[in-house]
C-alpha cells in the first residue's frame, strides 16, 4: 500500500497549517476528516499535485457513503463517539454506554482522538471502512 507524494511539500504544511488554525470543518487547532478534505481541495487549487500512485484506501469517498452519528444522534461537536450507523446497531446498550465513557474521559483530558476499549474497537472495526 503505497501514498501518492505531494510535489510540494512545504505548501501543503502551510495549507494544513491554516486549515487547522480555522473553525471550518471543525473546532480551532484540532484535525477532521473535513479538515483534510478542505486542505485538499486548497493545495489542488493552489498548484499542488502528486506523484505515484493513490492507494485504494487513501479515500473518504466509502467513508462518506456511510451513514456516520453519535449513538443518540445528537451532534458530535468532537465531544460524543462517532461511529457509522451499522456499528452503534451492532453494539449493546452496556457497549455503547463503555465506549461514550471513554470518548467523555479522554475529552476530559484535553484529547481530540480517544481510543475505544480493546473489545468494541475490534467489534466495531469492520463496519469503519
Amino acid at each position: 500500500m503505497s501514498v501518492a507524494k505531494k510535489t510540494n511539500p512545504s505548501k501543503w504544511k502551510a495549507i494544513v497549517a491554516s486549515v487547522k488554525a480555522g473553525s471550518k470543518g471543525g473546532d480551532p487547532g484540532e484535525w477532521s476528516a473535513r479538515k483534510a478534505q478542505i486542505a485538499t481541495q486548497r493545495y489542488k487549487k493552489s498548484g499542488g499535485g502528486y506523484v505515484g500512485p493513490k492507494s485504494s484506501d487513501n479515500s473518504l469517498k466509502k467513508w462518506g457513503d456511510q451513514k456516520w452519528r453519535t449513538s443518540d444522534g445528537s451532534p458530535s461537536k468532537g465531544k460524543k463517539r462517532y461511529l457509522p450507523d451499522a456499528a452503534w446497531k451492532s453494539l449493546s446498550s452496556g457497549e455503547k454506554a463503555a465506549t461514550n465513557r471513554a470518548k467523555a474521559k479522554g475529552n476530559s483530558k484535553g484529547k481530540q482522538f480517544v481510543s475505544q476499549p480493546k473489545s468494541i474497537a475490534k467489534k466495531v472495526a469492520k463496519f469503519r471502512k
